[in-house]
């Protein structure tokens, strides 16, 4: 029900139920936030959203209070001015002085805020935090003295990734936000998803840097520095960029690389083609009882949903595919194919992932990725330090000339784009395993529910069978949809596409720096709008991946997944 309520001496229309904060945002009146976040509840705990209404005494804390008809709110009076500037002033009290050098400077929260309520000196003179930061862990980087307790890191990582690998810890001002037993996060439940970097207002977490290591390779002429982006990269690159398509970003990026000095620069897609035909494979081949894997197949290319298997749920990685991800999958061709025909030696060619992700960097480190002290990809780049990268060799993207990726992986399909985000994959799973029981192309359809609030799945019919495909995203979701699959003991679905972030990849946690989901929904929607200009609908279509298959004897045989294409998934 819509009824009235006045705003600042003006009538507003509110929907019965919503918040102070959802109404007064929907009706284009802006209020400050530091730890409200859209789809969850209302903590209050930062109080900067703080209203006057008559009749109340105190200020409100327009998050946590329902509308009601006849209320009469004021937002800009000078107590609320001044109440939310003290509040910035006490947060700036005791935090520390650094922002020159903070890897947020520019697009930190408190910054804003600080900006925006006209800070211009410290009347506040508290202690200086003086925790020490946690350099531990491969992907996240935590620095406890630019926390500002606001909970959004340990909410999503309590609420939708089941993980709870931080949270407040003490009490009073005391209080603070870290691992269990204060240790570091490399020996806690951390998946690596960087999902609480996605969220983190200030420079309290971050992830792991690789720039320095990639400049430091570059500066080698000792050295071929070889880069791979994947096609949500890509996505990411041009809707940061507000780039169309006919803009061509991916041979913008290539341009790019090359002017920092990069030896190959390779599409990433040609290796999630090759992942995709090889769950399809193996999934024809449970079809087939010609293999030991268990139904449901559940997808393993992304890294922190495999850590969590392996963490919390020990008892489903026997239904893990055991293909190796795109990036392991190329840096073994990079440092083994593509070395030998090139004449190189393999510990000459540092290899570089492009990608929205910064648990690829947990996976590119573990010792199942790493061969006679040489790792399969020595280097992983999230968009947010490809964009430092660019700007540390001073490159104007807008004064290139796109370049074509180089040969011989060069090439990828509509399917390694739909990788991008979630239920994409499981659409090109579905269609390869399609055309692998010998479906027509033109006869393939994948229908998606209409209700995406409720449950992700769809039937396709090849033959005599049946295939239930399903696809979630946010480990949460994974984990209620695969234990309500099993409990209730359901043989209708074959294949499950986890992402443990919402989303999917276009919602990484090595993603540009954004409040909300609409970024992500933009991103999805440039990875279609590439699709529509890729000719190549199956990843079994990539020629450039069919001239290599042919080329190696060990891939004569289709329906056998090669030792080198499989990852060591840790069945404890």
């Amino acid at each position: 029900m819509e009824f009235k309520i006045e705003v600042n001496d003006k009538f507003i229309t509110v929907n019965e139920g919503d918040s102070l904060l959802t109404a007064l945002r929907s009706n284009g009146i802006k209020i400050p936030t530091l730890c409200h976040m859209n789809r969850f509840s209302a903590t209050g705990a930062c109080r900067l959203c703080v209203v006057e209404v008559e009749g109340k005494r105190d200020l409100i804390t327009s998050c946590s209070y329902p509308v009601e008809e006849g209320m009469k709110v004021t937002t800009n009076s000078q107590r609320v001015i001044q109440a939310r500037k003290t509040l910035v002033e006490l947060l700036l009290s005791n935090h520390p002085d650094d922002c020159l050098y903070c890897t947020r400077n520019g697009i930190c929260e408190l910054q804003w805020l600080a900006a925006e309520m006209n800070v211009k000196e410290r009347k506040f003179f508290g202690e200086k935090n003086i925790h020490h930061p946690d350099y531990s862990s491969t992907s996240i980087a935590r620095d406890p003295a630019k926390c500002v307790l606001c909970s959004r890191c340990v909410r999503i990582c309590e609420e939708v990734q089941l993980v709870t690998a931080i949270d407040f810890i003490s009490r009073g001002n005391q209080t603070t936000v870290n691992s269990a037993f204060n240790k570091g996060l490399n020996v806690s439940s951390c998946i690596n998803c960087g999902q609480c970097v996605q969220v983190c207002p200030t420079a309290a977490l971050t992830d792991i840097s690789h720039v320095e290591k990639v400049q430091a390779a570059l500066g080698k002429d000792s050295k071929k520095v070889v880069f791979q982006v994947s096609p949500s990269a890509l996505a990411s690159f041009a809707v940061y960029l507000n780039m169309k398509i006919k803009d061509d970003p991916q041979g913008i990026i290539v341009s790019a690389l090359k002017k920092c000095g990069a030896a190959k620069v390779f599409d990433l897609g040609f290796a999630i083609d090759l992942n995709i035909m090889e769950e399809a494979q193996t999934l024809v081949s449970i079809l087939k009882e010609k293999s030991g894997q268990k139904f449901p197949l559940l997808s393993s290319c992304c890294p922190a949903w495999v850590r969590y298997a392996e963490e919390f749920r020990t008892e489903w990685l026997p239904m893990l595919a055991t293909a190796k991800s795109a990036q392991q999958i190329m840096g073994t061709l990079i440092k083994s194919h593509y070395a030998e025909s090139s004449g190189i030696n393999s510990e000459n060619i540092y290899s570089v992932t492009v990608l929205p992700c910064t648990a690829k960097k947990f996976e590119a480190s573990r010792e199942e990725n790493t061969h006679k002290g040489i790792s399969e990809t020595d280097a992983v780049l999230t968009v947010r330090e490809l964009f430092q990268l660019f700007r540390c060799y001073g490159l104007d993207i807008g004064q290139l000339q796109a370049e074509k990726p180089d040969q011989p992986y060069n090439r990828s399909s509509v399917a390694a784009t739909e990788a991008g985000y979630s239920g994409g994959k499981a659409e090109a799973v579905a269609r390869e395993v399609f055309r692998m029981l010998g479906g027509k192309p033109e006869d393939f359809r994948f229908t998606i529910p209409k209700n995406l609030a409720g449950k992700k799945e769809t039937k396709i019919s090849i033959g005599d069978h049946q295939l239930g495909f399903a696809w979630v995203s946010s480990i949460k979701e994974a984990d209620d949809y695969i234990a309500m699959l099993l409990e209730e003991e359901r043989d209708d679905i074959h294949y499950i596409e986890v992402m443990a972030c919402l989303g999917g990849c276009a919602g990484g946690g090595g993603q540009p720096i954004s409040r909300g989901f609409e970024k992500s929904i933009a991103r999805k929607k440039m990875c279609m709008e590439m699709e529509k200009q890729n000719q190549l609908t199956f990843a079994s279509e990539n020629p450039a991946l069919l001239s290599m298959l042919k080329s190696k004897k060990v891939f004569s045989d289709q329906e056998k997944v090669s030792d080198w294409l499989k990852t060591s998934v840790k069945k404890a």
